[in-house]
């Protein structure tokens, strides 16, 4: 009994937890997005204040691939950052990311879109 209580409060509890941090709260280019065009750059705006740690960008052009480390715009805690990388064309693109929220709990996620000309 004391497990099922144990697991029922876990359950419940965890996903409020994670909502306590800094999610990724939208991206432009958005997530699966289909441009037509290169876009100006990646714009990320977290729900609360957040540093990013490290970004990379990977471009997927028919049998090619090339990752990117790309420059952190600030290493200051805020809610938007822009980034303006150097994008290889038309293909599939693939943005990692990782962070840090201002209560000190690492973050981590990635986001994709494609550019048809």
């Amino acid at each position: 009994m004391k497990k099922t209580i144990i697991a029922f409060a876990l359950t419940i509890l965890l996903p409020f937890s994670a909502m306590a941090h800094s999610p990724l709260k939208s991206t432009s280019p958005a997530d699966k997005a289909e441009l037509k065009s290169i876009p100006p750059g990646i714009t990320m705006i977290f729900g609360k204040a957040a540093r990013i740690t490290k970004v990379t960008l990977t471009h997927a052009s028919g049998d090619n691939s090339h990752t990117d480390k790309l420059d952190l715009p600030s290493k200051k805690f805020e809610e938007k950052f822009e980034l303006m990388p150097q994008f290889r064309g038309n293909g599939s693109y693939k943005v990692d990311w990782r962070a840090l929220s201002k209560d000190g709990h690492p973050l981590k996620g990635s986001f994709s879109f494609s550019v048809t000309e």
